[in-house]
């Protein structure tokens, strides 16, 4: 069949591209950056033939025959790329159009603009990692989904530093308790308060990270944010709305989920009815997030109790250490008892589930009920 003939409109070129040559058989572009065009693709013995990207330009309709990178400095377009184009075959069917003139082009700068500004946030929170990977979990995904930013490393960069120091301040109080030490400072192997909390929060996050592939982010920084977000919301005019108007469910809903997002490995330290409200409305895994923490708990309690206990044998026995004896062991029996619930198949709270419920009580709702 006849091709489509050249349009009648002088051929221009856009934005930064540069005509080479136009007449009636072809046109040659010179563009400092790639398009996404493709070039025709010619038969061979194992492939068919397949037309170039349909590209409308002043008018008519023109078929991508070749892309050709420009290399060089002699080309003066070094990084660059020639496209030549001819009128579209009406043999071949138009499966895609794309178009040539300024606002396309205008959009296509644009985008390019927002892809170097994704590149630009993504490396600066690879470089950032150990703070931004302190941020709630549910903003780690929201920048990973933003401009791709590595959520679960963002999280285990930030935790593995804590748990080291979590573990060195244990470790050093152990230590202390048979006469020795790490001879290390406070920031490294922190006192025995902060580093057991450490280790905790870092071992649970560390789990979410590697086990179930979910960001998380520290408590205190959490809990830090969210009073931002709070102040900040409140701090926001807001129009009036007719009395009758009813409350967004899913508004509602959203937050809920939000914060279970946040609390999740957490939850499991709640009473067994609880946490099974949990798994019904967001799919909460009891067992699994129950033996996390009962394991890194059990850790934690039998590490502090021995602390005390060696301390006792070298004649370093004081009321601090009888208490910390009472509560480390304390915790790690009920984490045994956790633990044999668990291998049985069925959840097992915490009485340290106090602690969690009033931060959880926007994620069991009326139905929550439930308490320790």
């Amino acid at each position: 069949m006849a091709e489509t003939p050249p349009p009648e409109e002088p051929a221009r070129a856009w934005g930064a591209d540069r005509l080479e040559r136009a007449d009636d058989r072809e046109r040659v572009l010179l563009c400092p950056r790639e398009k996404a065009w493709t070039p025709r693709r010619e038969r061979t013995l194992t492939r068919p033939e397949h037309p170039g990207t349909a590209v409308s330009w002043g008018g008519a309709i023109f078929e991508v025959r070749a892309a050709e990178p420009l290399k060089g400095a002699g080309a003066g377009n070094a990084g660059g790329i020639r496209y030549r184009l001819a009128p579209w075959e009406e043999r071949h069917a138009i499966r895609r159009m794309e178009a040539y003139d300024a606002a396309s082009e205008a959009a296509r700068e644009d985008d390019r603009a927002g892809r170097r500004a994704s590149v630009r946030a993504r490396k600066l929170s690879i470089l950032l990692a150990p703070l931004a990977g302190l941020l709630p979990g549910r903003v780690q995904q929201r920048m990973e989904g933003d401009f791709g930013a590595p959520a679960v490393a963002m999280t285990v960069s930030s935790a593995a530093p804590l748990f080291l120091a979590g573990f060195l301040g244990v470790f050093d109080r152990f230590l202390g308790g048979v006469g020795g030490g790490l001879d290390l400072p406070a920031w490294l192997a922190p006192p025995a308060p902060v580093a057991l909390y450490l280790f905790a929060e870092s071992s649970l996050r560390l789990a979410s990270a590697l086990a179930m592939g979910q960001p998380m982010g520290s408590l205190p920084v959490v809990l830090a944010w969210e009073a931002w977000e709070a102040l900040k919301e409140g701090s926001r005019p807001r129009a009036p709305t007719p009395a009758a108007a009813p409350a967004d469910p899913g508004a509602a809903e959203r937050d809920a989920s939000d914060r279970f997002q946040m609390l999740e490995p957490l939850l499991s330290l709640l009473t067994p009815a609880e946490q099974s409200l949990l798994a019904g409305r967001f799919g909460f895994d009891p067992i699994r997030w129950g033996r996390i923490t009962a394991g890194i708990l059990l850790a934690v309690g039998a590490l502090n109790a021995l602390a005390s206990l060696a301390n006792a044998a070298g004649g370093r026995f004081g009321a601090g250490d009888a208490l910390w004896l009472l509560a480390g062991g304390a915790l790690a029996l009920e984490q045994a008892a956790r633990w044999r619930r668990l291998a049985a198949g069925a959840p097992a709270g915490s009485v340290l589930g106090m602690l969690v419920r009033p931060l959880a009580r926007p994620v069991l709702g009326p139905r929550g009920g439930g308490s320790g």
